[in-house]
């Protein structure tokens, strides 16, 4: 009898918990960084509706693109799309140059347990660079700015003090300068995109101080004269890409037969769209680990080196280069990361590359 009676007191109580709650039983969001993201959304003019949920009267953990650490019911994931088919103008996230005296993103600053923070295509249409406080947020794992058109002569110096950071994505922004000597101070990277952003020096600091990387996409860009032999150097674990892409840039010279020092997995190179020229040297043996090679339009010229080996020599296929250039049936762009994480599918084919005798081949 007595366990009946505490058995029903405990369902009353949780009942009562629940009316009092709004009908819900997660705990409600942290009121401070509830007001951050208040004051970020008020910043923003949202043609498509993606903030209609973010009421101050409801739990900001359920609001569209937030999630929070349940045990601490703090904020610890932000992503904001912008990306809008159907809208007019093709986003539907535009930021307002000032909102009460305040620079976009200011409010930041509070959400102090973020670890991921993911904007794609936020329309910034001023010029303007990565809001400060974005660079206070310490806890920082993952950071994707994604064509939102953030600008500057570099990337701003205080990426350096997001020393958690495994992940930065820059993406389509405006920074022509390139990478900061604090980048070194990021020992944890092991995924950089700086795919254009209009780059005409990658920086001062060789990203080869890093410890590793799984992916380095340098595509892109205005990148000229010989390719770095010190790319070589950069530690490529290919725990899930293993690859470096510098397509479409302006690089010229030969072959560079250093980036087959990359160790331990270089599984992808794509040197596609620059002005490479002379054969392509037999260092390239050293890839022994090489899963695709693309270097479609350049003006290398002779033939496959041997050092392929009879392995890959058998299966090479050749066919007569597409007037449009378009790529053969079977080839394969370069991976293309997800923002929500999720990895491309591995390429069965090694690509293909365009021969000054107007073959193309894939191996």
């Amino acid at each position: 009898m007595e366990v009946a009676m505490g058995r029903s007191s405990l369902l009353l109580l949780l009942m009562l918990l629940f009316a009092f709650s709004g009908g819900s039983l997660a705990t409600m969001c942290n009121a401070s960084d509830r007001d951050a993201l208040l004051a970020l959304k008020a910043q923003i003019i949202d043609t498509q509706g993606q903030f209609n949920d973010w009421d101050p009267q409801t739990d900001c953990c359920i609001w569209t693109g937030v999630s929070c650490d349940i045990t601490h019911s703090r904020v610890n994931s932000l992503s904001l799309w912008g990306n809008c088919k159907n809208c007019a103008r093709n986003n539907s996230l535009i930021v307002k140059p000032k909102v009460n005296g305040s620079s976009f993103g200011a409010s930041l600053s509070n959400l102090t347990a973020l670890t991921q923070l993911t904007f794609v295509n936020v329309q910034i249409r001023f010029r303007f660079s990565i809001p400060h406080a974005i660079f206070t947020l310490t806890n920082l794992v993952s950071l994707l700015l994604t064509d939102c058109q953030f600008s500057g002569p570099i990337i701003p110096a205080d990426v350096g003090k997001l020393v958690k950071l495994t992940e930065l994505f820059l993406t389509g922004n405006r920074f022509p300068g390139g990478l900061p000597d604090s980048i070194r101070n990021l020992k944890n990277l092991n995924s950089l995109a700086l795919e254009n952003n209009q780059m005409t020096s990658i920086g001062s600091t060789r990203i080869t101080l890093l410890k590793e990387f799984d992916y380095v996409d340098l595509a892109h860009n205005k990148l000229s004269g010989p390719i770095p032999k010190w790319l070589g150097g950069i530690t490529l674990t290919g725990a899930a890409n293993g690859a470096l892409n510098l397509m479409f840039n302006q690089f010229t010279g030969s072959f560079p037969g250093e980036l087959c020092n990359i160790k331990p997995k270089l599984l992808g190179l794509w040197l596609d769209h620059n002005k490479l020229s002379g054969p392509i040297p037999a260092a390239i043996g050293n890839c022994t680990q090489l899963w695709t090679l693309s270097v479609v339009d350049n003006e290398l010229s002779g033939p496959l080196p041997h050092e392929l080996g009879s392995e890959k020599s058998s299966k090479l296929v050749r066919s007569k280069q597409p007037t449009d250039r378009s790529p053969p049936k079977g080839t394969r762009e370069p991976p293309q990361f997800q923002p929500d994480g999720h990895q491309p599918q591995q390429n069965h084919w090694r690509d293909s590359f365009k021969l000054r005798s107007d073959f193309r081949a894939r191996f």
